[in-house]
Parts: structure tokens; C-alpha cells; sequence
């Protein structure tokens, strides 16, 4: 059976080689993927790694970070997602904005209307929540030098969860 709550994905989960490591979707897996946004958080990167962490910012509470929001997760899927993301994270229900269509098969909490680019739809994130001092504070995260410089290399040597 499916979570009912889609998950909003801002760091290395935004792809999918990295997510389908973490959850290993079997054939019955029913994934559904759209780009979104959620506001009022800046991501930066955790120092010495390639992977960001998401905060919420009160100086900037317009600012919006981008990413991949994913419907049709399993409640095992959920659980290897908690055991990747470690004990600075916390799985949180935020609302989060869609910006593609969403059929309305997986929108499970709201009598499976389809949901329009623009909705708002409530979605677990995983927060940063470990010591703010762990995150370079001085430069955004970026997704595309992850893929450029650390998928690879990172694929090959994360052997917990490939």
C-alpha cells in the first residue's frame, strides 16, 4: 500500500539512480514524479560531503528551494528513507508546492483529486536538524555540480544502500 503523503526531495534523492538504491522499487513499484518547491527553507552544503541539508530561514522567508516531489512510496520504502537520511534529519510534513500536474490516483489525503502545477499538497521532508555549524553556510547547494562531479563516484563507494 502506497504512504499517503507524497516526499519532497531537495538533495542527492532528486535522482533517481540515488532513490531507487535507497528504496529498491520492485516491478509492483508505481512511482509518480513531479518538480516542486517548498518555502520559507535555503539548502547549503554539509561540509566535506555532497550532499546538502534543508533549513528553515526566517531572513529570507520568501525564499524557496527547489526539488522533486515522489508519490507511490511503500511504508518500507519510508523506512529505508529514515534509515538513509541518519539521525540530523527529520522526516516533518510540510506543505510543498507542485509545479506539473499530479494524477489524481496519488493524491491518497485529499479523495484523489488530481492536483494542478501551483497546489499546495502536505509532504514528508527531511529537515536538517543536526548542528547548523555541519552546513557551509556561505554557498547554495548545487544539484547540477553533484551530478557533474560526485553521482558517480558516490554510487560506487555508498555500499549501504546500493
Amino acid at each position: 500500500m502506497p504512504d499517503p503523503y507524497p516526499c519532497f526531495f531537495y538533495g542527492s534523492l532528486m535522482n533517481t539512480r540515488v532513490l531507487n538504491s535507497v528504496t529498491r522499487p520492485g516491478p509492483e513499484s508505481n512511482l509518480h514524479t513531479v518538480p516542486a518547491t517548498i518555502q520559507g527553507y535555503v539548502r547549503y552544503p554539509y561540509h566535506n560531503e555532497p550532499y546538502p541539508g534543508m533549513i528553515a530561514t526566517s531572513d529570507s522567508p520568501d525564499s524557496v528551494v527547489e526539488g522533486l516531489l515522489v508519490f507511490g512510496h511503500s511504508l518500507m520504502d519510508r523506512f529505508r528513507l529514515d534509515q538513509f537520511e541518519g539521525s540530523e534529519y527529520t522526516r516533518e510534513i510540510l506543505p510543498v508546492k507542485v509545479l506539473a500536474p499530479v494524477p489524481g490516483e496519488y493524491n491518497l489525503m485529499n479523495g484523489k483529486k488530481p492536483l494542478a502545477a501551483g497546489d499546495e499538497v502536505q509532504s514528508y521532508v527531511y529537515v536538517f536538524t543536526g548542528p547548523h555549524a555541519h552546513l557551509d553556510r556561505s554557498r547554495p547547494w548545487d544539484y547540477e555540480a553533484f551530478k557533474k562531479d560526485h553521482l558517480d563516484l558516490w554510487m560506487n563507494t555508498s555500499s549501504d544502500f546500493v
